[in-house]
């Protein structure tokens, strides 16, 4: 059902057509397509036409969606969209300017209303952040000036007053895997000690290294930021970087039974596999990590005078979780609401 009207099954080039018109919302057409699991990258959920509503036509048009999936084309859409609605709205625009590079809680494709979404009511916003983001991508590689660029164009080559650069990173650094598949956690917490407190399963080598990492991250955009658009030149423009808010552990010890068909039990299978008893303890070693996580970007914007560490913890309460990382619709909602304080 959409609507309260029974949905029509639509043809793989209604649904392209639908992409490409940025006057459709990103719910109707998510009404149409199918979230998977993403083996290479689990922070990023694959979407493909959902076979029920959508007829995929011939040899040609089933190539297309196969090579949609693999090439992972909606988040591809998902930017070029968010980018098309941005130029439109700027011809006559009256809202604060912001740009956003960052993870999924920036920008997660059609099934949820994320930060930006939240805050595209009040402010006008270029973003350039992807699912499944990493400091390491974003910072370090190749890509990791890609920041610096956007920011360029759009405050000297285009000289629009750009209120505030929202920069999201850290918590798939955290949650995520390395180089060789691993669970991050596995590395930065503690086997479970029943007779042992939470903070000492976190006092390992492994989170002294990663919390190294982040800082380190934090502190190259912030100098490239003031190396780049120095505070003198850009008097009024600041940096905006989000902590997350004390997301819940819910696959302990055997997978969440209401985990959506997209996600994994991120916290929940490492945690298992450490010896952690239950979802309740499971999440306070995650809230324990989250806090670490929160004082370091504290402390670290705390240097900049131009910088502002946005707090969101206690923003989305224990219903409004999509999943073991992301906030529903709801959260996301009240997590911008808070985020407005900081803006």
């Amino acid at each position: 059902m959409h609507g309260g009207m029974v949905m029509t099954r639509i043809s793989f080039t209604d649904l392209e057509h639908m992409l490409a018109d940025v006057d459709i919302s990103d719910e109707d057409i998510a009404e149409y397509l199918e979230f998977l699991p993403n083996d290479d990258n689990p922070f990023e959920p694959l979407a493909r036409p959902d076979p029920d509503k959508v007829e995929v036509r011939g040899p040609l048009e089933e190539f297309q969606a196969e090579a949609a999936v693999a090439s992972r084309a909606v988040s591809t859409w998902a930017r070029w969209r968010r980018r098309r609605r941005f130029e439109r709205a700027l011809r006559d625009n009256s809202k604060p300017i912001l740009y956003a590079e960052g993870d999924s809680w920036l920008q997660f494709p059609f099934l949820y209303k994320d930060l930006v979404d939240q805050l595209d009511a009040d402010h006008l916003i270029h973003c350039t952040s992807q699912p499944g983001d990493t400091l390491k991508n974003m910072v370090f590689s190749r890509r990791g000036s890609e920041y610096l660029r956007e920011l360029n164009d759009l405050l000297r080559n285009r000289q629009l007053p750009v209120k505030a650069f929202l920069f999201s990173g850290a918590g798939n650094d955290v949650v995520g895997v390395d180089d060789n598949g691993e669970a991050t956690l596995a590395r930065i917490v503690r086997r479970y000690e029943p007779s042992q407190s939470i903070e000492w399963h976190i006092e390992t080598d492994g989170l002294i290294e990663t919390l190294a990492f982040i800082e380190k991250a934090y502190l190259k955009v912030l100098n490239d930021i003031e190396e780049s658009f120095s505070t003198a030149e850009f008097p009024d423009f600041r940096v905006v970087i989000h902590g997350y808010d004390y997301s819940p552990t819910r696959g302990v010890p055997d997978g969440d039974p209401k985990r959506p068909r997209y996600a994994r039990d991120w916290t929940g299978k490492p945690l298992t596999d450490l010896g952690f008893p239950d979802n309740a303890t499971a999440s306070k070693v995650v809230a324990v990590l989250i806090d670490r996580l929160n004082e370091l970007t504290a402390r670290v914007c705390g240097a900049f005078p131009r910088a502002v560490f946005a707090d969101l913890r206690g923003a989305v309460s224990a219903n409004a979780w999509a999943d073991e990382l992301h906030p529903n619709n709801t959260g996301f909602a009240n997590a911008a609401e808070k985020f407005r304080t900081f803006l």
